[in-house]
């Protein structure tokens, strides 16, 4: 419905904007000049008004949500919250926990419990660490180190990524 009403607000312009080119082009004397600039300055200004109610509309849309909710995620290292997501598009709160819970329904996120608030997280996005780690006595050493063998009980090391 938000839709339609912008639409016919942008083209309630047409009529005002070619009013306001006839009487300029009629103009002959200073009342018809006045008229066609006041008809022009409506056309615009509806156009104006229109095109960004429509612009709007399409930046707080589910799919363009979406995929903003990921490129938020991606950029704050895998993990968002609906009040992050509110504060970036500046949409309800509503609207952004809707979105958060169809990208976990999807599959996409997933929903973790931290201490006074909701995160959502990409596992895709979230940066990946190596570690080197021995089997049997379960050390942990840096990958960085040429080492293949345990240096405490001479297994090989497994290296795992988290």
């Amino acid at each position: 419905m938000k839709r339609l009403v912008a639409i016919l607000v942008a083209l309630l312009s047409i009529p005002f904007i070619t009013l306001g080119l006839v009487f300029l082009i009629a103009s002959d004397s200073l009342s018809r000049f006045l008229t066609a600039i006041m008809l022009m300055a409506i056309g615009v200004t509806l156009l104006m008004v229109g095109v960004r109610r429509l612009r709007r509309l399409a930046t707080i849309s589910e799919s363009a949500l979406r995929t903003g909710a990921v490129e938020l995620a991606r950029r704050l290292g895998g993990e968002v919250t609906a009040a992050q997501l509110r504060a970036e598009y500046s949409i309800s709160h509503e609207l952004a926990q809707g979105v958060l819970d169809d990208l976990v329904a999807e599959g996409t996120a997933t929903r973790e419990d931290r201490p006074g608030r909701m995160v959502y997280v990409v596992r895709g996005l979230q940066a990946s660490v190596a570690r080197k780690i021995c089997p049997y006595c379960s050390t942990e050493l840096p990958v960085r180190e040429a080492l293949r063998k345990c240096p405490n009980c001479g297994a090989q090391l497994e290296i795992t990524k988290t």
